[in-house]
C-alpha cells in the first residue's frame, strides 16, 4: 500500500484527501480529513493506494463484524509483500492471533480466553490502584521540585505496563527496556513502513521474543499464579493446547498491546479534558456522585479521541459495503476515529459530552476480533480517572503536548502538566 502521492498519477478526490490524511500534518489532527472523506465516499476503493478505506460508522460495523472479512495476515502478506517472512516481527504478529482467521483464530482465542478471564483481570485492580497512587506521589514530588510532571512517562506507562506485567507474570525489575522495544515494534501496524524502520523494529522485537522464550522455559519449571503459567497449562475440551512458538508469539503480542493502547488513551484523555473545562467539571461531578459508573464516561472519551484510530481487515470474497463492492483480497482500512465521529450515528459528534449514554465507540473493535484486553483497559481507566482527578481536580497543561507520528496508535509523546 503506497502513501506517496507522486507514485499515484491522477487522483480521485478521496485519494487526495487520504494522502493529506497520511501526511505528518494530517496525522496530527485527522478528524477534518475523516469528515471530508465521509462526505466524498464513506467507503472508497482506491487503485492509487491499493486498498479500501472506510469512515462511516455503519460501514465500519459491517466490515468489523462481517463474516466476509478477516484479518490481514499471512495469506495477504504472501501475495502482496514477498520476503515478509524474513521479518521476525511480521512473522510473529501476523502469523499468530493478530493475523489469524477461522478456524485458527477461534482456537487461539478460545484457549487464551480460558486463562485471560474477567475474574483474573479483576484480581489485579488493587495492584493497579497501588501503582496509580505511587505514580501520583512521584508526580507530586516532581512538581514540588519545580519540574512539570509528564503524563505518559510518569503515570500512563507505569500504571498500564505495571498492571499487564503483574497479570502476565513479568517481574517488575525486568520492565525497563520494554517501552522502547514495543514502541519501535508498533510501527508494523501503520499504513507504510520504510525498510530501515522495519529493520529497527525487527531488532527491538527480537529482544521481546527472546525474553518471553526464556520466561516460558522458566515458568515451565516453576509455575506461578499468573497468565503465563495458566497459558502453559490451559487446554480446551478437545485437549488442544498452545504450541511452544504460538505461546511466545501470543505473550509478546498480549503484553505489548496490553499497555500501549491504554497508556495512549490515558494521555489523550488528560489533554481532552484540559481543553474542555466544562467536561472536566462534569467528570468531577460524576466522581463525586457516581464514582462506580464511569463506563459511559470511558466510552465517550474513547469515542472522542481514541488511541487506536485505524485497523485493517481483508475482504475474503467480493463483498458489498455501503453500496460499494470491495474485491476479494483487498486490504480494508477502517478509520475507527472517523466512524466514531459519524454524524449519522452520533448527534453533534465533534462535541465531547461525558453524559452521552449510548456512545458504543469502535476503538476496541467489534465482532470476533473485539479487543481481548477491553476489560483490563476499562479497569485501568477507572482507577486512573478516579485517583488523578480526585487528587488534582484542576489539573491543566503546562505546555503544548507533543504527539507521536502515526494513526494506528494515536497518542502523545509528552504531556507536561500543572497539578493543583
Amino acid at each position: 500500500m503506497t502513501t506517496n502521492p507522486s507514485e499515484a498519477g491522477v487522483l480521485h478526490p478521496a485519494d487526495a484527501e487520504l494522502f493529506r490524511l497520511f501526511s505528518p500534518e494530517g496525522q496530527r489532527d485527522p478528524f477534518p480529513s475523516y469528515a471530508r472523506l465521509r462526505a466524498l465516499a464513506p467507503v472508497h476503493v482506491s487503485e492509487a493506494l491499493g486498498g479500501a478505506f472506510v469512515t462511516g460508522y455503519d460501514a465500519a460495523c459491517a466490515v468489523l463484524s462481517g463474516e466476509k472479512f478477516g484479518t490481514v495476515g499471512a495469506e495477504w502478506f504472501d501475495k502482496n509483500q514477498p520476503g515478509w517472512r524474513d521479518s521476525p516481527l511480521l512473522v510473529s504478529v501476523f502469523s499468530s492471533l493478530a493475523g489469524a482467521n477461522s478456524p485458527d483464530h477461534t482456537r487461539l482465542r478460545r484457549l487464551v480466553a480460558r486463562a485471560f478471564n474477567v475474574r483474573q483481570i479483576e484480581q489485579v485492580r488493587p495492584y493497579t490502584a497501588q501503582l496509580t497512587e505511587q505514580a501520583l506521589d512521584a508526580m507530586a514530588e516532581r512538581a514540588a521540585s519545580g519540574e512539570a510532571p509528564d503524563i505518559p512517562s510518569q503515570l500512563a506507562l507505569p500504571v498500564t505496563m505495571g498492571t499487564i506485567a503483574r497479570l502476565v507474570g513479568v517481574p517488575p525489575e525486568d520492565l525497563g527496556p520494554f517501552d522502547t522495544w514495543i514502541r519501535k515494534a508498533g510501527v508494523v501496524f501503520e499504513m507504510s513502513v520504510p525498510p530501515e524502520v522495519l529493520a529497527e523494529a525487527d531488532a527491538a522485537y527480537t529482544h521481546v521474543l527472546d525474553y518471553f522464550t526464556a520466561l516460558v522455559a522458566e515458568r515451565r519449571k516453576s509455575p506461578g499464579d499468573d497468565l503465563l503459567s495458566a497459558l502453559i497449562a490451559v487446554r480446551d475440551a478437545d485437549g488442544d493446547r498452545l504450541g511452544a512458538q504460538e505461546l511466545v508469539d501470543l505473550l509478546a503480542f498480549v503484553f505489548g498491546s496490553g499497555f500501549e493502547t491504554t497508556a495512549g488513551l490515558i494521555g489523550n484523555t488528560v489533554v481532552t479534558l484540559a481543553s474542555h473545562p466544562d467536561q472536566m467539571a462534569a467528570l468531577r461531578s460524576i466522581l463525586s456522585t457516581s464514582p462506580d459508573k464511569l463506563g459511559p464516561v470511558i466510552d465517550e472519551l474513547g469515542r472522542f479521541d481514541g488511541s487506536v484510530q485505524a485497523t485493517r481487515r481483508m475482504a475474503l470474497e467480493d463483498v458489498e459495503v455501503g453500496g460499494v463492492t470491495i474485491p476479494a483480497g483487498t486490504a480494508t482500512i477502517v478509520f475507527l476515529g472517523g466512524a466514531n465521529r459519524d454524524p449519522a450515528r452520533f448527534p453533534d459528534p465533534d462535541r465531547l459530552d461525558l453524559h452521552r449514554t449510548d456512545a458504543r465507540p469502535l476503538n476496541m473493535g467489534l465482532g470476533v476480533h473485539y479487543c481481548l484486553g477491553a476489560a483490563l483497559a476499562r479497569l485501568e481507566m477507572e482507577e486512573v480517572l478516579r485517583r488523578l482527578y480526585r487528587r488534582h481536580p484542576s489539573l491543566r497543561l503546562a505546555d503544548t503536548p507533543v504527539r507521536t507520528p502515526g494513526l494506528q496508535l494515536y497518542r502523545y509523546e509528552s504531556i507536561p502538566v500543572v497539578l493543583n
